[in-house]
């Protein structure tokens, strides 16, 4: 900026006549007469927005290289600023050069020429310096920008498809990273000097800037309509930048090398294969329009189109709706829950594969800075969300955001979580702890006036805690299935192009889910019947032996499981009722059915009659039930073992208890047994 700001009050005030002559220089110039094209100006326009948001080099300096986002303030007035300076003085300098150089002057070489035919070589050896130091320093940028894309996004995720397991770990992936992108910046320069002898050099600058401005214009309806259109497909996104790049090609960039590459001179002249409504620069027949405008115009219209077309014509998949939600919901959720939880373990292989990634020096600096701020100074940190995204944040800049994801998440094995679960169970948890809070200063409050009113609040805060624990797992069951049925329902709702092999497996899915949500309902109103003492019983006298005999039929158990029992000893005459007896014994056999893992599974029913209460106890030859988990296998929504093999929602034995207190007996665990034990104890006078 300083060496053309330089030459620029040189112009005025340096060259004889000084400044009162620019004005009537400008007036007799052919400049003064130069009419700029409505359609043109428009397209420049337009061009220079699109490539402020689409060209690789502004990304690499705004975003990747941008250390703070408060740079960005600054730069939101500075660039401007900058631009303004540097296009104050093009006016009078191309004005004087047309009027004291020779006829076929290069005007791009205006800012050295005229100091050089003043007599001002230290003037011109400044422009010289100050536009080489510009011209290097965009390249640099560009160049490094485009490699960058090319090594992140091409040679490193299929490196690391092909890698073999733990190679993030045990290869020099930093090695990788540099070799590819010294490979690109040598193509891609090599590329831009093929160009400049293919089309002759002779072209000016700023045509061949716009040529390329009109090329990655073609990434702005894909952009767009993948941020605000939630029914674009990556198949129309490629079938849209595919038409347009043709377009573009075929309209600009294969005309600018002059008939001399790929299309003759005939083509130019008379279109592909003589149809004159083929022409590169009047395209169906559209005459008149400049060069630029025509181009742009007909290679963004055909590639929204087909980008539309193929959009509506095809159906997103579910991992590009996920991704497309996480980037244009980007600010409304927590970057930092991605669902990886953990301590140290897979710290050490996390340092290790930032070594050779980021270098062994940064590498160690990023982990002692976050052990420091975790409190763990001199180990390890914790491998917490926070760290893992930081630590993803510093791989993406070497290998990209994809890649680094994916090596983070071969090495700690985290499960994604979606986004809205995240954050429902960020809320949940901010209320429970406000609340949470809230009650404690209370009770700091209320120990002052007495122990009873103490002992009050510690009886309701326990309440309380259960009420919100009750809660939280009702909301966790019933979102489980909710989930489900919508995210299927709407995948069969938004579109009729599922083939009906997949629309079977959804539609059967909601339906398993329906019945889920169904039976959990149905479990929480009994529960619920059952704890507030309205449950309407029918009691009158039945035998034992019946009773049992029918929750054996109706439990279904397989062939698997043995059930051993003495119907003699069952004989037994009672008043309850039939039916909540009935269900309380299915329930302890579906239960053994479930968790006995016996190679010869096998389930004793014993029956004894003392006094005036019967006792019946369900031992099974399993495993049994650990110790530190028997106080709690009665409580809502306990499921032990692997739950996803164990179904339902926990809440078999919860209504037992409740049914047998309702009957006047009670159920209970009996440790020490050899395998599962419970006993049902009955009055035989209800």
């Amino acid at each position: 900026l300083s060496p053309l700001l330089a030459v620029g009050i040189f112009v005025p005030w340096g060259i004889p006549d000084g400044a009162g002559d620019i004005l009537a220089r400008i007036d007799a110039s052919s400049i003064a007469t130069w009419e700029l094209k409505p359609g043109r100006w428009a397209s420049l326009i337009f061009l220079s927005a699109v490539a402020f948001l689409t060209l690789p080099r502004m990304f690499q300096v705004m975003v990747v290289e941008n250390a703070d986002e408060r740079h960005l303030a600054t730069a939101s007035w500075a660039f401007p600023l900058y631009l303004f300076l540097m296009s104050l003085f093009v006016v009078p300098i191309a004005v004087v050069g047309l009027d004291l150089l020779p006829a076929g002057s290069n005007p791009d070489m205006f800012v050295l020429t005229l100091p050089l035919s003043q007599g001002y070589d230290g003037l011109a050896m400044l422009s010289f310096l100050g536009g080489f130091s510009s011209a290097t320093s965009m390249v640099i940028v560009a160049a490094i920008a485009l490699s960058t894309m090319v090594s992140n996004h091409i040679v490193m995720p299929i490196w690391l498809s092909v890698a073999r397991q733990g190679a993030t770990v045990s290869g020099d992936v930093r090695q990788v990273v540099l070799i590819a992108r010294r490979i690109s910046i040598a193509g891609i320069l090599g590329l831009g000097y093929a160009y400049y002898r293919v089309s002759g050099g002779g072209a000016a600058l700023a045509a061949i800037g716009l040529i390329s401005f009109v090329g990655v214009a073609q990434f702005l309806p894909a952009i767009l309509g993948g941020i605000f259109w939630r029914g674009a497909t990556k198949s129309g996104a490629v079938a849209g930048l595919l038409a347009g790049f043709v377009l573009w090609a075929y309209t600009l960039f294969l005309p600018s090398f002059g008939g001399s590459f790929i299309l003759p001179p005939a083509v130019l002249a008379d279109g592909l294969w003589g149809l004159h409504w083929l022409r590169p620069h009047a395209l169906f027949g559209v005459n008149g329009l400049d060069p630029l405008l025509h181009a742009l115009f007909w290679s963004l219209a055909l590639n929204s189109i087909a980008f539309c077309l193929v959009s509506l014509r095809s159906f997103p998949k579910p991992q590009e709706r996920l991704q497309g939600a996480q980037f244009v919901n980007v600010f409304d959720h927590n970057p930092g829950a991605q669902g990886w939880v953990g301590d140290s373990a897979g710290a050490e292989d996390l340092l290790v594969m930032s070594q050779r990634i980021l270098g062994a020096q940064q590498a160690q600096d990023l982990f002692t800075l976050a052990a420091t701020s975790q409190g763990k100074a001199g180990f390890l940190p914790d491998t917490s969300p926070d760290f893992l995204q930081r630590l993803e944040r510093e791989l993406a800049g070497s290998v990209g955001a994809a890649t680094a994801h994916a090596m983070v998440a071969q090495i700690v094995g985290g499960a994604s979580v979606s986004v809205k679960d995240l954050l429902a169970v960020a809320d949940e948890t901010a209320q429970m702890m406000e609340y949470s809070s809230q009650l404690e200063h209370k009770s700091l409050e209320l120990e002052c006036s007495a122990r009873a009113l103490r002992e009050v609040n510690e009886k309701l805060t326990e309440i309380s805690v259960q009420k919100d624990a009750f809660l939280s797992q009702i909301s966790h069951e019933l979102r489980t299935p909710m989930t489900s049925i919508r995210a299927f329902s709407e995948i069969l709702r938004e579109t009729d192009e599922i083939p009906i092999g997949e629309r079977r497996k959804y539609a059967a899915i909601i339906h398993d889910e329906t019945i889920r949500l169904t039976r959990l309902l149905d479990d929480l109103l009994d529960l619920s019947v059952l704890e507030n003492g309205e449950a309407q019983l029918d009691i009158r006298t039945v035998n034992l032996h019946d009773v049992i005999e029918r929750s054996v039929k109706m439990a279904g158990h397989n062939a698997g499981l043995k059930i051993r029992r003495k119907p003699a000893s069952e004989k037994i005459e009672l008043m309850t009722d039939a039916d909540r007896l009935s269900q309380v014994f299915i329930n302890l056999i579906a239960n053994a059915e479930k968790y006995c893992v016996a190679d010869g599974p096998e389930l004793k029913i014993l029956v004894q009659k003392k006094d005036v209460t019967i006792v019946v106890d369900f031992i099974d030859n399993g495993a049994g039930i650990p110790t530190k988990s028997q106080p709690l296998i009665f409580e809502k929504f306990s499921r032990l073992g692997d739950q996803r093999a164990a179904g339902g929602a926990g809440l078999g034995l919860a209504i037992c208890r409740e049914i047998m207190s309702n009957l006047g007996g009670s159920v209970a665990y009996l440790p020490g047994q050899g395998g599962a034990a419970f006993r049902v104890i009955l009055p035989i006078y209800a």
